[in-house]
């Protein structure tokens, strides 16, 4: 096994694969972080890894439904661009976005499947509708 020295993102060709652009900037990274967050019912507008880190430590805070699956699909997330990225490299497969954004969303929802959810509140409602939390 030898050293990999090709720094091309595996995902979009971008010559320079960088932490900043394989979880923020490459074009798939942002497709699924557009996906986790209208799924959550909010917007990304994070445009650095300092400042995605930043606004999660701060906003993030509490037990809430949301604050949950946030921080879930942030790691998941983050699991699965790593993980992916590295499947082409040591075993010849590849997924689409939307096959990765499914298996982000397995995460999220395997991890809440027996939390006991206020499903009084409409905004849990709505995450469970489109996490399928049930």
């Amino acid at each position: 096994m030898g050293l990999i020295t090709d720094c091309k993102c595996i995902f979009c060709d971008d010559p320079c694969e960088t932490r900043e652009h394989l979880f923020i900037k490459c074009p798939v990274a942002e497709q699924l972080w557009n996906v986790v967050f209208s799924h959550s019912g909010l917007h990304f507008t994070v445009h650095s890894w300092d400042a995605l880190i930043a606004w999660a430590c701060s906003t993030w805070k509490g037990k809430s439904l949301l604050t949950s699956i946030m921080k879930l699909g942030f790691t998941a997330l983050i699991y699965i661009l790593w993980d992916e990225r590295n499947k082409p490299l040591f075993q010849g497969r590849f997924r689409n976005s939307q096959d990765l954004f499914h298996a982000i969303k397995d995460i999220v929802r395997l991890q809440l499947r027996d939390r006991n959810i206020n499903r009084n509140d409409n905004v849990n409602i709505t995450l469970v509708e489109h996490w399928d939390i049930y």
